[in-house]
């Protein structure tokens, strides 16, 4: 009797995990030759408008107004063309107060933004599309300088991901710090590979084996 029962169990397991697992092993030998992932940082610097609209507005915004320095490491050495100045846009941030903080400082809430800086079509391997940097709601400090009139912008802990391809394939942190009406702004992100969407699949069914192997053995108990 009990070996019936084994017998009958492992048909079923057969029945029910061949199909999974053939596909898992599809997906993952066709997508493992094409997975892109990000890890590095890149910098930006060039010219920035931070408005004089007076202290703690209720909304304001920061205009980058181009890109003429780009400083790169990691993956994003890799990509061609190049990433220099040319070809990069950053979208203005419009910015929503959430608090004043004292009679002179502020927080905003960024919106987010899709996208909120534009590479241009690059390549990376054999693939070649679209490479943008989402931004995600985050939120900014905005302080005025009674004596100079001067605003000072910190972007600090914004957070977004890095988009290639039409598949997110980094995450990021972007850190910034403005000063005056018109200056050199210095953007800093830096990013962080995600897991293939295969490779948590995988994962998922070598647990349920796991399970279905200790029922089994319960059973022949």
């Amino acid at each position: 009797m009990i070996n019936f029962k084994s017998k009958l169990l492992n048909a079923t397991l057969a029945a029910s995990f061949a199909i999974p697992l053939a596909t898992a092993g599809m997906f993952t030998s066709a997508g493992s030759a094409q997975a892109v992932t990000l890890n590095g940082s890149i910098g930006l610097t060039g010219t920035s408008i931070v408005p004089s609209d007076g202290i703690n507005p209720g909304t304001t915004s920061i205009k980058f107004v181009d890109v003429d320095g780009v400083d790169t490491d990691g993956d994003f050495t890799a990509f061609s063309p190049s990433l220099s100045g040319t070809g990069i846009s950053i979208n203005t941030l419009n910015l929503t107060k959430i608090a004043n903080i004292s009679s002179t400082t502020a927080t905003y809430s960024t919106g987010v933004y899709t996208p909120f800086i534009n590479f241009g079509s690059r390549t990376l391997g054999s693939t070649t599309a679209l490479l943008t940097f989402d931004l995600d709601d985050s939120v900014v400090t905005r302080t005025r300088k009674s004596a100079t009139n001067i605003n000072d912008v910190i972007l600090d802990g914004i957070t977004g991901k890095f988009n290639f391809n039409g598949k997110t394939i980094g995450v990021g942190n972007l850190g910034a710090s403005l000063n005056g009406a018109t200056s050199t702004y210095h953007l800093t992100l830096e990013a962080v590979s995600v897991p293939e969407p295969t490779t948590m699949l995988g994962l998922g069914l070598v647990g349920a084996g796991m399970i279905m192997s200790r029922r089994r053995k319960s059973i022949l108990q």
